[in-house]
């Protein structure tokens, strides 16, 4: 595995030979990937290099206080052949970049691609590698915590805005602390950003305390549908598109149910079971056991990390005799 050292080094000589850079995540961002790609951009800002972002989801309301004066493209302005170098942040998997197609067709000597990641990461796609630097730590509590140990190496001067965002990444990827990604260095890191100005409150406000009431009682009927298969140990739960037109909220309500499910003492999987528009049900998967969850969700053409994954496939959630299944289309 290649150090920290070693790759900012490499990544030194990228951006100091490149002009235009554009960062991405791939898709459902979280505050880790989130976090990720608003460090970066720092750093390549710091070598005065054109920079661009880019998100093939919506950025969830809840880290608007983050995003706030930093746009976010939807859709390419441009061809992925008009950029020097391309970051990538917390993928799992390369297959769920939605600019895949086009990073396997792209000319090497001119578009560099790099991944950063804590967890396994899948590069190869239609038998061809999609990137051409891959760096992971799967020992790191989040990805933002390795984006740090490189800005560190880089000797790039923090604000208060880059510490508030490696800050999100490292605390949502933990559970503020919660869950076995906990190390002592991440604690150690938060300290350190936490001192560098990272606006801790307002982090914990916007992704703890941020739950209107149609949000809870959302909640409140996920949990009353709460099953468990003894069997496979997975516990379940469903959401349809008429609770959340009942409970006057949208899809981004449903934020967080699969990790709180995350936290039960009994069963080894948590899945959550969410209806989209367009006859599309999404599947959620968390888990802190050493089940490979990535795995389970490749099985449905989905992927991820491996405590946490997903999946849609084309059907609707119908409510049985024997409980809820998927009816696909």
């Amino acid at each position: 595995m290649v150090s920290d050292a070693q790759f900012a080094t490499t990544l030194d000589r990228l951006l100091k030979h490149s002009k235009r850079v554009l960062l991405t995540m791939t898709t459902s961002p979280d505050g880790d990937s989130i976090g990720s790609l608003l460090a970066m951009q720092h750093i390549v800002q710091h070598y005065k290099k054109e920079v661009f972002l880019f998100s093939p989801d919506a950025i969830p309301p809840m880290f608007d206080f983050l995003i706030q004066g930093h746009p976010v493209m939807r859709e390419m302005e441009a061809s992925v052949h008009d950029y020097d170098v391309i970051i990538i942040f917390d993928t799992g998997d390369i297959k769920r970049s939605p600019l895949v197609d086009e990073l396997i067709k792209r000319d090497p000597q001119k578009t560099i691609v790099v991944n950063i990641d804590h967890h396994p990461t899948t590069i190869e796609y239609q038998g061809q590698t999609a990137v051409d630097h891959n760096h992971v730590d799967v020992n790191a509590s989040s990805t933002t915590q390795m984006i740090h140990r490189i800005a560190q190496h880089l000797r790039i001067p923090y604000n208060r805005h880059m510490a508030t965002s490696l800050l999100t990444g490292l605390l949502t990827d933990t559970g503020h602390f919660s869950n076995l990604g906990t190390t002592q260095e991440a604690m150690e890191i938060a300290a350190e950003l936490i001192a560098k100005g990272a606006d801790h409150r307002t982090i914990t406000n916007a992704t703890m305390r941020n739950k209107s009431i149609g949000t809870l009682q959302l909640w409140g009927r996920a949990l009353s549908r709460l099953t468990i298969n003894r069997s496979s140990g997975i516990v379940s739960t469903v959401v349809t598109l008429q609770d959340l037109e009942e409970c006057g909220v949208d899809s981004e309500a449903t934020t967080g149910i699969s990790n709180f499910l995350n936290s039960l003492s009994e069963g080894k999987i948590a899945l959550v079971l969410q209806e989209e528009p367009g006859g599309v049900v999404k599947g959620s998967f968390r888990t802190t056991s050493n089940i490979n969850v990535a795995t389970i969700a490749k099985q449905f053409g989905g992927g991820g990390h491996a405590k946490a994954a997903g999946f849609k496939v084309k059907g609707k959630l119908v409510k049985t005799s024997r409980g809820w299944k998927v009816e696909t289309l």
